[in-house]
């Protein structure tokens, strides 16, 4: 353990370590200050890098990004185009992924606290309530794919694959086909899954769960990448190994149709992960150093690759096979796989994704929602906020054709959530220089109050940018096909100025120095940090 630096009896700064600790508690702050939301101290910060490559392998090898990966042919990329601009949309999305892990890794709190810098201490709650209507969409989504792959294997142990075939022949080839040949089937199924998942969570809170459940969720990732692999494998072999025909397949599209293609889907590979981006500091808070948190991070667009790869050429050999661009595996295992290998591999689709799902989408949402009033809402009754949400947006309606993925879920969402992470990052990056006092977070008359808790410059760029994303205006169609990176460039560069130019000024005049100069910052962090 390096020298630790103790400058103001309350902040501890450890110099070899790159980290800062809070030594005093507010609780007379009832809506700011936990002691979930205290910064984690120090010696607790243990998470080593292969911790993260492991959370983002769990992440990784999911349903959805199979899907993703594989609808670039739905929408006449060719198949290596498909799978590089996979790569290229997460190795975008890692820049300011691990710019906001940062934060967590050196000032130990979670996202709602650390936005609170960017937004104000009462504003922040804006950004996380998108957040956690986005996690809720996925947990929708997630728990529609659970019911697919069940009724999948309904449909096969009961012998009514024709129904399925009829629809796949006259082109009803997607997650809709299994919900379309059973309707009742399904969505009695839909809800009784719901049903049981909010049934472990009441019995099982995940804070609380038990050691096999959360092995049983470490498991998740190798289970549905043993079903990804046996796709690829048995419709590889159909193929004869046929790589050369595969790769051959080339975009249909040409001029501007091309590149408006290209950027949709370069977009929505950035949002798939974009509420990640912004919610790494709840893992990041514990991590053992700065190099832990990236080094751990750098895999997950490699990861990301092997999913697209293993899911565009599966695709692809379909299409030489049937001649549809089949896009979601639990149809292929359910029609394709025969009786034996059709059940085991949606049998592992169902158990992976469950799990998936009551970790990854259920703990965040709910907290965002039970901190709006911790007072009044628990940890569950945050639960069923989520479900109640997932429910009334309906997004797997926006899962089920690859359209409605593309533009109708990631592109609609990955617009709000560059324009969010534009405003974090060059907040933290370029005004801040990654530094900011500390206490001030957990203050309701503290520097980070702005105008009644809220910061104006973050409230008024986040609405001219969703304007100019979502308005009817010219040019529209070019500009919602950019939305993540549009957002994202449009919303630094209009927040920057009013922040140097009024919101400092006016209410955070302590600050010192400027953009071209090391940044805005205290003298009390400079000596901090000295």
């Amino acid at each position: 353990m390096g020298e630790t630096i103790n400058t103001q009896s309350t902040v501890i700064y450890n110099k070899e370590r790159g980290q800062l600790e809070l030594t005093v508690s507010f609780p007379e702050e009832k809506y700011l200050w936990n002691r979930d939301l205290h910064p984690t101290p120090i010696g607790r910060r243990t998470w080593d890098w292969y911790t993260y490559a492991a959370i983002w392998f769990s992440m990784a090898f999911i349903v959805p990004s199979w899907s993703l990966a594989s609808v670039g042919l739905s929408f006449g990329l060719g198949t290596l185009e498909s799978i590089m601009v996979v790569f290229l949309g997460n190795l975008i999305v890692l820049v300011p992924m691990i710019i906001q892990s940062h934060g967590g890794a050196r000032y130990g709190i979670p996202e709602p606290v650390l936005t609170r810098t960017r937004w104000g201490v009462y504003g922040a709650i804006f950004p996380s309530w998108i957040r956690a209507i986005i996690g809720a969409g996925w947990w929708g989504i997630e728990t529609y794919i659970m019911t697919e792959a069940a009724v999948g294997i309904y449909a096969i142990l009961s012998g009514k694959l024709p129904a399925l075939e009829s629809l796949v022949a006259r082109g009803i080839a997607s997650p809709f086909t299994i919900s379309l040949a059973f309707p009742q089937v399904f969505w009695v199924t839909f809800v009784l899954i719901i049903l049981l998942q909010l049934a472990l969570l009441y019995h099982s809170p995940v804070p609380n769960a038990q050691p096999a459940l959360k092995w049983f969720a470490r498991l998740s990732a190798p289970l549905i990448l043993a079903g990804f692999l046996a796709l690829w494998l048995h419709f590889m072999s159909l193929t004869h190994w046929g790589y050369g025909s595969i790769f051959a397949i080339h975009s249909s599209l040409s001029g501007s149709t091309y590149w408006m293609a290209w950027l949709a889907f370069l977009n929505a590979n950035i949002a798939y992960w974009a509420t990640m981006a912004l919610s790494m500091p709840d893992y990041t808070r514990f991590a053992k150093s700065q190099l832990a948190q990236t080094a751990g991070q750098i895999p997950m667009p490699f990861m990301m690759l092997a999913v697209a790869v293993l899911g565009t050429m599966t695709t692809g050999a379909v299409m030489r096979i049937t001649g549809h661009p089949i896009w979601d595996p639990i149809l292929l295992a359910t029609l394709y796989m025969g009786p034996i290998a059709g059940v085991t591999v949606n049998l592992l689709f169902l158990l992976a994704t469950f799990a998936v799902n009551v970790f990854a989408n259920t703990v965040g949402p709910a907290y965002d929602f039970a901190n709006t009033l911790p007072r009044y809402i628990t940890w569950f009754r945050g639960v069923l906020i989520v479900v109640a949400v997932a429910v009334a947006l309906g997004a797997w309606t926006f899962y089920g054709s690859a359209y409605g993925y593309l533009y109708n879920w990631l592109l609609t969402y990955g617009g709000l959530l560059g324009s969010v992470e534009g405003i974090i990052i060059f907040d933290y990056a370029l005004i801040r220089r990654f530094k900011f006092e500390l206490r001030d977070v957990f203050l309701s008359r503290g520097r980070f109050r702005y105008w009644m808790g809220i910061n104006p410059a973050a409230f008024i760029t986040f609405a001219v940018v969703t304007f100019i994303i979502y308005a009817p205006i010219p040019y529209h169609a070019v500009f919602f096909n950019n939305a993540w990176i549009l957002a994202f460039i449009l919303s630094g560069l209009i927040y920057t100025p009013l922040m140097v130019y009024w919101v400092i000024p006016k209410y955070q005049p302590h600050l010192k120095g400027s953009i071209w100069r090391g940044g805005y910052v205290s003298d009390e962090v400079k000596e901090i940090f000295k």
